[in-house]
């Protein structure tokens, strides 16, 4: 059975039962079949550790993702609910939300984050914005640090539903990030808001910052780099700037004044 053990005052971390550790080795074979797209076995090998360990968090998580890729999006969302309802259950009375934290440095905590962040996205994706918001801001909550970018989800969703001021509270908990989630975003939430020369100022460090998506944004038609790998996105890259346009694009094009400025502010930068 999970529980949480407390590490400091308002750190915890996951414990697990011995059958864990001794599943590991098949755990891991599982993943390297994932990884290597043989889903079919993947499957096979995460059924066979749950049918050892039921409530084995990263083995959920993982049959859900092979279910998903294999366009079973149905069934993936029961084993993430599955997985989270299973976690928070180890979850004390004494565990005080909002201050108390789930790091991702402890490698404990990542199966029950991972299993969260897929339940916000899949709950994203099937156009429950305010349930996915509610998630997505459970794992900011619990891991500050985000080291899952779940920040660039959050701001996104907040755009959708056009709180912009909670979108900028967002990016001001990360001044020093370079996504362009936050960047743009807070430039563009300041534009909305009607905050023109600290919109301007943000916008003019997300051009210097992150050029491309700019430039991105400001064209007729959008392609995908063939420099994009489905391995990665590029820092400051072509292919990232293609999938912010993707994303973000609705909320740029919805505005021409916005658009207008972008425009003056990138020739501006270029040209500086």
């Amino acid at each position: 059975m999970l529980k949480l053990s407390r590490v400091t005052p308002h750190r915890w971390e996951f414990v697990y039962p011995p059958v864990y550790r001794e599943l590991m080795d098949e755990f891991d074979e599982g993943c390297e079949l994932y990884e290597e797209g043989d889903l079919e076995e993947a499957g096979k090998v995460f059924r066979a550790v749950l049918a050892q360990m039921p409530d084995h968090l990263d083995a959920l998580h993982h049959l859900a993702m092979v279910l998903s890729e294999r366009n079973l999006p149905d069934k993936a969302r029961d084993l993430w609910e599955q997985a989270v309802r299973i976690g928070r259950k180890a979850f004390p009375e004494d565990f005080k939300t909002g201050k108390d934290r789930l790091e991702w440095a402890m490698l404990e905590n990542r199966p029950f984050l991972r299993s969260l962040h897929g339940l916000a996205l899949v709950r994203d994706e099937d156009g429950e914005t305010e349930e996915a918001l509610r998630l997505y801001q459970e794992l900011l909550s619990l891991n500050p640090n985000d080291n899952q970018g779940v920040r660039a989800m959050t701001q996104e969703t907040l755009f959708k539903l056009g709180r912009l001021e909670d979108a900028l509270k967002i990016a001001r908990q990360y001044p020093d990030d370079i996504m362009p989630e936050t960047l743009y975003g807070r430039a563009l939430a300041l534009f909305k808001l009607g905050k023109r020369r600290q919109a301007t100022l943000a916008l003019q460090k997300a051009i210097d910052c992150l050029p491309l998506v700019g430039k991105e944004l400001l064209k007729a038609k959008h392609r995908l780099p063939r420099s994009a790998s489905p391995d990665g996105v590029t820092v400051g890259g072509a292919d990232e700037a293609y999938y912010y346009w993707e994303r973000w694009g609705q909320f740029w094009e919805g505005d021409a004044e916005a658009l207008k400025w972008l425009r003056k502010t990138v020739r501006c930068r270029s040209g500086k």
